[in-house]
């Protein structure tokens, strides 16, 4: 017995001696497993994503020509893009059309985020489902039903007319931006929705009581409870409308008209109608800049407030 109890720390090295190359085996085969899992991904990302954008960058260093582009290289478009003075008033129109459409979406996604969150009960699956269906509904149906709502003949003017409020159709409903702002308002607020609803989601009501207890009212609770858990999910998703609304060019020209116009549209015109696609590339890249330092505007100001990493215990 003595002599098997002096063997058994030499048996034991000898097992860790061969289980060492097992578990190296094991780590390499679920790295070359995990790098199989991600190729797809990665491949996809390189083809449809960097590969266009690599291809509009050299495209806007380069000579615009009808449908095509050809050398030399040049900073001309870059430079077109910047002294323009149309570029410029469609660039403020961005600029006001997608800070004024993501700040009222979040507006008005916080309570409905708020009340699905704490207050909605049996109603909460039933509305969750609402908004995702919502998501079935095609882009330009929304755009038309709008355009019909708010024109001279829709049913906002109609419904004024009957009860003798207006004697002619309010014309400033339609083609301007304020119907640029409410169609992408609608648009979006379903996903501003579900951001907030899942940053609300770490906190459990038991904080907001214990708040109320220590004697918080409303206003702290929001201000020092709800508000800095839910500042990144908000700024998130503040950053995503303001991205999508101020370079869309599809609801500027069903519902904006001539005061409407964003510089979306303009890259639009560039592509298909006078075919420069250099131009047209310079000018995506100017609005790409544009929401990079917006991103890094927001990013910053959150970890200066130290609102980046907020987080709850479940």
């Amino acid at each position: 017995m003595a002599g098997g109890q002096g063997e058994r720390p030499e048996l034991m090295m000898n097992a860790s001696a061969r289980g060492l190359p097992s578990r190296l085996l094991g780590a390499k085969r679920l790295r070359v497993g995990s790098l199989a899992l991600a190729a797809p991904a990665t491949v996809g990302l390189l083809v449809f994503f960097i590969a266009p954008l690599v291809a509009f960058a050299v495209y806007s260093f380069l000579t615009g020509a009808l449908y095509d582009v050809k050398a030399p290289l040049t900073l001309e478009n870059y430079r077109e893009a910047f002294d323009s003075e149309l570029n410029r008033e469609l660039g403020r129109n961005s600029l006001v059309v997608g800070a004024l459409a993501a700040v009222a979406a979040v507006f008005f996604a916080l309570p409905i985020a708020y009340w699905l969150r704490y207050a909605a009960g049996r109603w909460r699956t039933i509305v969750l489902f609402l908004i995702l269906a919502s998501f079935v509904a095609s882009y330009l149906v929304r755009i038309y039903a709008w355009r019909s709502i708010l024109g001279g003949n829709g049913l906002i003017n109609r419904g004024l007319t009957e009860l003798g409020l207006i004697d002619q159709p309010l014309d400033f409903l339609l083609y301007n931006r304020f119907a640029v702002i409410i169609a992408l308002v609608h648009i979006y607020l379903p996903y501003v929705v579900l951001v907030l609803y899942a940053g609300l989601a770490p906190l459990q009501p038991s904080y907001l009581e214990t708040a109320q207890d220590l004697g918080a009212g409303w206003v702290q609770r929001w201000r020092r409870v709800i508000l800095p858990l839910v500042a990144a999910p908000a700024a998130s998703a503040l950053l995503f409308v303001f991205v999508l609304s101020a370079s869309d060019y599809v609801t500027p020209q069903f519902l904006g008209g001539t005061n409407g116009a964003l510089l979306g549209v303009q890259v639009q015109v560039s592509f298909v109608g006078t075919g420069d696609y250099a131009a047209g590339a310079a000018i995506s890249f100017a609005m790409l800049a544009g929401f990079l330092t917006c991103y890094a505007l927001i990013a910053l100001g959150l970890r200066l407030m130290r609102l980046d990493r907020v987080r709850f215990a479940a």
